[in-house]
């Protein structure tokens, strides 16, 4: 285990969020920032994009775990990212990684949500296959019928699935009627079902095969020190596990598409967030705003006030 966890080891210097340090073997509130990478498989070995991205919340006083996706596509700051002159340059949450890694996808969620990720997972599309099946398959119930990857699955069907199946029933987003949403909770499914396999005795058998497929696929800032306290203080924070969404509507700009999250609701989920990490509540001036971002606000104030005045002067006419 020592020796796997050494070379899966993967620091990075991150921009610091947090007021104090935390500690796992203090049991504080953690966040985590849970990273697909769309290489390893298919003969991929580019840097890859981050195709799937989790934030995850730890809370061993609450005993609760908070899963939630962010879409891909969001529309946000690549932080770190130096334009010609010094501007800020927003792009596809999923192309940070491209341009910087786990060190500039951490940034830019960090950014993002205003909230602090204290570790991070990463794991590459062969990864996935790999662990599944050293587990010797997961269990899943499908959410719809499809087909994909010459896979096929059945709405409402549990079964047994195979790294191959795992990976393709994790990855379709284009025939699924709520897109890249729709994926995002077939990926946390995923995820659900191979902590529920790994944290049962069966799995014992296969350490060695599990521990050879992490050193390959899988990077992490976890040390072997913080995965043993983990495992003995935060395990019990599976019992209740709680998943959401962040939602945003359809946005183009020189004819590329972005999925543009406004930012009440970025201020919504950053503050459920820091309530699970017993941190501070922000305001919506506490987030990082784009010119859209601004532009957005002054149109939605604006039709707002709009409202406002119609409805006074509906009033006065019924008068």
């Amino acid at each position: 285990m020592n020796n796997s966890a050494d070379k899966v080891f993967n620091d990075v210097e991150t921009n610091n969020k947090r007021d104090e340090a935390v500690t796992i073997e203090a049991t504080h509130p953690i966040s985590f920032a849970f990273l697909g990478i769309d290489n390893g498989a298919f003969g991929r070995e580019d840097a890859g994009r981050s195709d799937a991205v989790i934030v995850g919340t730890v809370n061993p006083k609450t005993k609760t775990t908070t899963l939630v996706s962010l879409p891909r596509d969001s529309y946000t700051l690549m932080d770190g990212y130096e334009m010609w002159d010094d501007s800020p340059f927003y792009d596809k949450l999923t192309h940070a990684y491209a341009f910087g890694g786990a060190k500039m996808s951490i940034n830019s969620i960090q950014e993002f949500l205003n909230i602090p990720i204290d570790y991070y997972v990463e794991i590459n599309m062969q990864g996935l296959v790999d662990i599944v099946d050293a587990l010797g398959g997961i269990k899943v119930k499908s959410p719809l019928t499809f087909d994909y990857m010459e896979h096929y699955f059945t709405k409402g069907e549990t079964r047994l699935l195979s790294g191959n199946e795992a990976l393709a029933f994790s990855r379709m987003r284009k025939v699924d009627p709520q897109g890249d949403f729709g994926r995002q909770e077939r990926e946390k499914l995923v995820i659900k079902a191979i902590l529920d396999k790994v944290l049962s005795l069966e799995s014992v058998v296969n350490y060695q095969s599990i521990l050879s497929t992490l050193e390959e696929n899988v990077k992490t800032n976890l040390s072997y020190k913080d995965m043993k306290a983990m495992l003995s203080s935060y395990s019990k924070s599976l019992d209740n596990f709680e998943q959401d969404n962040l939602l945003g509507e359809e946005l183009w700009l020189n004819d590329i598409y972005y999925l543009y999250v406004p930012p009440e609701n970025r201020l919504e989920l950053s503050n459920k967030l820091r309530q699970e990490l017993e941190i501070d509540e922000i305001e919506l001036e506490d987030l990082n705003l784009s010119d859209y971002d601004e532009s957005y606000m002054d149109d939605w104030y604006e039709e707002y006030d709009d409202n406002d005045v119609e409805e006074d002067t509906y009033e006065d006419d019924l008068y």
